[in-house]
Protein backbone atom coordinates (compact mmCIF):
# COMPACT_ATOMS: atom_id res chain seq x y z
CA UNK A 1 0.00 0.00 0.00
CA UNK A 2 1.14 3.51 -0.86
CA UNK A 3 -0.95 6.61 -1.32
CA UNK A 4 -0.04 10.06 -1.00
CA UNK A 5 -2.43 13.22 0.52
CA UNK A 6 -1.70 16.33 2.02
CA UNK A 7 -1.60 16.54 6.22
CA UNK A 8 -4.63 18.08 6.29
CA UNK A 9 -6.81 14.96 5.22
CA UNK A 10 -4.80 12.84 7.75
CA UNK A 11 -4.92 15.61 10.43
CA UNK A 12 -9.20 15.45 9.97
CA UNK A 13 -9.47 11.91 9.95
CA UNK A 14 -7.61 11.69 13.57
CA UNK A 15 -9.60 14.80 14.61
CA UNK A 16 -12.61 13.27 14.43
CA UNK A 17 -11.54 10.09 16.37
CA UNK A 18 -9.20 10.92 18.74
CA UNK A 19 -12.18 12.13 21.60
CA UNK A 20 -13.73 8.75 21.15
CA UNK A 21 -10.99 6.20 20.44
CA UNK A 22 -7.19 5.83 20.63
CA UNK A 23 -6.60 3.19 18.42
CA UNK A 24 -8.70 2.35 15.10
CA UNK A 25 -8.85 -0.04 12.19
CA UNK A 26 -8.22 2.10 9.20
CA UNK A 27 -9.66 0.23 6.09
CA UNK A 28 -8.09 1.37 2.75
CA UNK A 29 -10.08 0.07 -0.97
CA UNK A 30 -11.46 2.68 -3.08
CA UNK A 31 -10.57 5.26 -0.54
CA UNK A 32 -10.27 5.55 3.10
CA UNK A 33 -12.88 4.61 5.47
CA UNK A 34 -12.58 4.23 9.66
CA UNK A 35 -15.63 3.39 11.51
CA UNK A 36 -15.21 3.35 15.69
CA UNK A 37 -17.37 3.48 18.66
CA UNK A 38 -16.76 5.00 22.24
CA UNK A 39 -15.91 2.74 25.14
CA UNK A 40 -19.14 3.66 26.43
CA UNK A 41 -21.60 2.96 23.33
CA UNK A 42 -22.85 6.53 23.05
CA UNK A 43 -21.22 7.97 20.20
CA UNK A 44 -20.09 6.66 17.08
CA UNK A 45 -17.83 7.94 14.15
CA UNK A 46 -17.52 7.58 10.51
CA UNK A 47 -15.50 8.61 8.22
CA UNK A 48 -14.79 8.52 4.55
CA UNK A 49 -11.89 9.78 2.51
CA UNK A 50 -12.32 9.04 -1.32
CA UNK A 51 -9.74 8.20 -3.44
CA UNK A 52 -10.04 10.75 -5.49
CA UNK A 53 -9.37 13.46 -2.08
CA UNK A 54 -5.51 11.69 -2.23
CA UNK A 55 -3.06 13.22 -4.13
CA UNK A 56 -2.21 9.58 -5.35
CA UNK A 57 -3.84 6.00 -4.39
CA UNK A 58 -2.27 2.70 -5.09
CA UNK A 59 -3.58 -0.02 -2.83
CA UNK A 60 -5.66 -2.83 -2.79
CA UNK A 61 -8.02 -3.50 0.35
CA UNK A 62 -6.40 -3.47 3.20
CA UNK A 63 -7.15 -2.66 7.09
CA UNK A 64 -4.00 -1.30 9.20
CA UNK A 65 -4.74 -0.83 12.71
CA UNK A 66 -3.54 2.55 13.60
CA UNK A 67 -2.68 4.17 17.38
CA UNK A 68 -4.70 7.09 17.11
CA UNK A 69 -2.72 9.51 19.61
CA UNK A 70 0.80 8.33 18.09
CA UNK A 71 -0.21 9.44 14.45
CA UNK A 72 -1.67 12.76 16.37
CA UNK A 73 1.86 13.24 17.55
CA UNK A 74 3.57 13.37 14.14
CA UNK A 75 1.08 15.20 12.48
CA UNK A 76 1.00 18.19 14.84
CA UNK A 77 4.24 18.96 13.38
CA UNK A 78 2.97 19.17 9.78
CA UNK A 79 1.66 21.85 8.27
CA UNK A 80 -1.72 21.21 6.32
CA UNK A 81 -0.53 21.52 3.04
CA UNK A 82 2.37 19.02 3.64
CA UNK A 83 2.45 16.44 1.60
CA UNK A 84 2.43 13.24 3.60
CA UNK A 85 3.75 9.58 1.96
CA UNK A 86 1.87 6.59 3.54
CA UNK A 87 3.50 3.11 2.97
CA UNK A 88 2.07 -0.32 4.92
CA UNK A 89 4.55 -3.18 4.77
CA UNK A 90 1.94 -5.64 6.64
CA UNK A 91 3.95 -4.42 10.27
CA UNK A 92 5.11 -1.20 10.23
CA UNK A 93 3.34 2.45 8.58
CA UNK A 94 6.10 4.40 7.16
CA UNK A 95 5.42 8.17 7.20
CA UNK A 96 7.33 10.68 4.51
CA UNK A 97 6.85 14.11 4.35
CA UNK A 98 9.99 16.42 2.94
CA UNK A 99 12.98 15.13 4.41
CA UNK A 100 11.30 13.59 7.61
CA UNK A 101 10.57 9.64 7.70
CA UNK A 102 8.60 8.47 10.43
CA UNK A 103 8.10 4.92 11.20
CA UNK A 104 4.54 3.38 13.26
CA UNK A 105 4.52 0.22 14.49
CA UNK A 106 1.37 -1.38 13.46
CA UNK A 107 -1.72 -2.98 15.59
CA UNK A 108 -2.85 -6.05 14.93
CA UNK A 109 -6.17 -5.04 13.69
CA UNK A 110 -7.87 -8.24 15.53
CA UNK A 111 -6.50 -6.32 19.10
CA UNK A 112 -8.77 -3.74 17.57
CA UNK A 113 -12.26 -3.59 18.77
CA UNK A 114 -14.91 -4.69 16.06
CA UNK A 115 -15.98 -1.62 13.65
CA UNK A 116 -19.33 -1.12 14.48
CA UNK A 117 -22.11 -1.26 11.83
CA UNK A 118 -23.95 1.59 10.63
CA UNK A 119 -27.30 3.08 12.01
CA UNK A 120 -30.39 2.59 9.42
CA UNK A 121 -32.59 5.23 11.12
CA UNK A 122 -35.69 6.89 10.51
CA UNK A 123 -34.84 10.37 11.01
CA UNK A 124 -37.10 12.90 9.01
CA UNK A 125 -36.00 15.87 9.70
CA UNK A 126 -33.01 17.68 8.08
CA UNK A 127 -31.34 20.50 9.00
CA UNK A 128 -28.09 22.26 6.88
CA UNK A 129 -26.63 25.22 9.12
CA UNK A 130 -23.42 26.43 9.32
CA UNK A 131 -21.23 25.09 12.56
CA UNK A 132 -20.48 28.39 14.14
CA UNK A 133 -24.34 29.30 15.06
CA UNK A 134 -24.15 25.93 16.98
CA UNK A 135 -21.10 26.27 18.25
CA UNK A 136 -21.57 30.02 19.75
CA UNK A 137 -25.14 28.27 21.52
CA UNK A 138 -23.09 25.44 22.85
CA UNK A 139 -20.35 27.94 23.92
CA UNK A 140 -23.32 29.51 26.17
CA UNK A 141 -25.41 26.48 27.26
CA UNK A 142 -22.53 24.75 29.21
CA UNK A 143 -23.31 27.82 31.83
CA UNK A 144 -26.86 26.64 31.99
CA UNK A 145 -26.86 23.06 31.57
CA UNK A 146 -25.21 19.54 30.61
CA UNK A 147 -27.56 18.77 27.70
CA UNK A 148 -29.38 20.32 24.62
CA UNK A 149 -32.65 19.54 22.79
CA UNK A 150 -32.98 19.75 19.46
CA UNK A 151 -36.15 20.61 18.20
CA UNK A 152 -38.02 20.92 14.83
CA UNK A 153 -41.44 22.06 13.48
CA UNK A 154 -42.42 22.17 9.63
CA UNK A 155 -40.74 26.27 9.89
CA UNK A 156 -38.09 26.13 12.27
CA UNK A 157 -34.90 24.46 13.76
CA UNK A 158 -34.32 24.91 17.70
CA UNK A 159 -31.45 24.62 20.01
CA UNK A 160 -32.72 24.28 23.79
CA UNK A 161 -30.57 24.31 26.96
CA UNK A 162 -32.92 24.25 30.55
CA UNK A 163 -31.06 25.05 33.67
CA UNK A 164 -32.91 25.44 37.18
CA UNK A 165 -33.47 29.18 36.92
CA UNK A 166 -32.04 29.75 32.75
CA UNK A 167 -33.38 28.57 29.61
CA UNK A 168 -31.73 29.28 26.69
CA UNK A 169 -33.13 28.90 23.04
CA UNK A 170 -31.70 29.22 19.72
CA UNK A 171 -34.63 29.63 16.81
CA UNK A 172 -33.33 29.29 13.00
CA UNK A 173 -36.32 29.99 10.37
CA UNK A 174 -36.17 27.56 7.61
CA UNK A 175 -35.39 30.82 5.59
CA UNK A 176 -32.28 31.07 7.21
CA UNK A 177 -31.03 27.66 6.87
CA UNK A 178 -28.32 26.57 4.20
CA UNK A 179 -31.28 23.52 3.54
CA UNK A 180 -34.11 22.59 5.63
CA UNK A 181 -36.60 19.09 5.74
CA UNK A 182 -39.11 20.49 8.11
CA UNK A 183 -40.49 17.42 10.52
CA UNK A 184 -42.32 17.11 13.94
CA UNK A 185 -38.78 16.05 15.73
CA UNK A 186 -37.35 16.07 19.35
CA UNK A 187 -34.61 15.01 21.34
CA UNK A 188 -32.05 15.42 23.82
CA UNK A 189 -28.41 15.17 24.09
CA UNK A 190 -25.03 15.39 26.50
CA UNK A 191 -23.59 19.19 25.63
CA UNK A 192 -20.01 17.14 26.52
CA UNK A 193 -20.10 14.98 23.32
CA UNK A 194 -21.86 17.79 21.33
CA UNK A 195 -18.74 19.76 21.70
CA UNK A 196 -16.40 17.08 21.41
CA UNK A 197 -18.50 16.42 17.66
CA UNK A 198 -18.08 19.89 16.46
CA UNK A 199 -14.31 20.69 17.23
CA UNK A 200 -13.85 18.44 14.03
CA UNK A 201 -15.48 21.47 11.80
CA UNK A 202 -13.73 25.77 11.48
CA UNK A 203 -16.76 27.50 11.68
CA UNK A 204 -17.60 28.30 8.12
CA UNK A 205 -17.82 24.58 7.48
CA UNK A 206 -21.68 23.31 7.14
CA UNK A 207 -23.42 20.51 9.66
CA UNK A 208 -26.37 18.72 8.46
CA UNK A 209 -28.27 17.48 11.21
CA UNK A 210 -30.62 14.71 10.82
CA UNK A 211 -33.36 14.57 13.97
CA UNK A 212 -35.85 12.19 14.90
CA UNK A 213 -38.14 11.78 18.22
CA UNK A 214 -35.56 10.16 20.76
CA UNK A 215 -33.66 8.47 18.28
CA UNK A 216 -29.76 9.13 17.65
CA UNK A 217 -28.77 12.35 15.81
CA UNK A 218 -26.82 12.10 12.93
CA UNK A 219 -24.54 15.06 12.14
CA UNK A 220 -22.31 15.37 9.09
CA UNK A 221 -19.84 17.54 7.64
CA UNK A 222 -18.05 17.87 4.64
CA UNK A 223 -14.24 19.11 5.23
CA UNK A 224 -11.91 19.65 2.74
CA UNK A 225 -12.95 16.35 0.78
CA UNK A 226 -13.19 14.48 4.22
CA UNK A 227 -16.79 13.08 5.05
CA UNK A 228 -17.03 13.10 9.01
CA UNK A 229 -20.42 11.20 10.43
CA UNK A 230 -21.40 10.83 14.08
CA UNK A 231 -24.23 9.27 15.70
CA UNK A 232 -24.98 10.16 18.95
CA UNK A 233 -27.33 8.57 21.49
CA UNK A 234 -30.05 10.45 22.77
CA UNK A 235 -30.86 11.25 26.85
CA UNK A 236 -34.44 10.37 27.36
CA UNK A 237 -36.16 13.26 28.97
CA UNK A 238 -37.81 12.48 32.50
Amino acid sequence: MNVICKASILKTVVQALRPFVSEAKFRFNDGLQVRAVDASNVAMVIVNVPSEAFEAFDAKEEVVGVDIDRLNDLLKRLEKDDLVDLVFDGETIKLRSGNMTYELKAIDPSAIRREPKQPNLDLPARITLKVEEVKKFISLAKNISDSVIFRTDKESFYVEARGDIDKLVLEVDSSDLEEFEGAKAKSMFGLEYLEMMLKVASSDDLLTIHLGTDYPVRLRFDIDGVVVEYFLAPRIEA
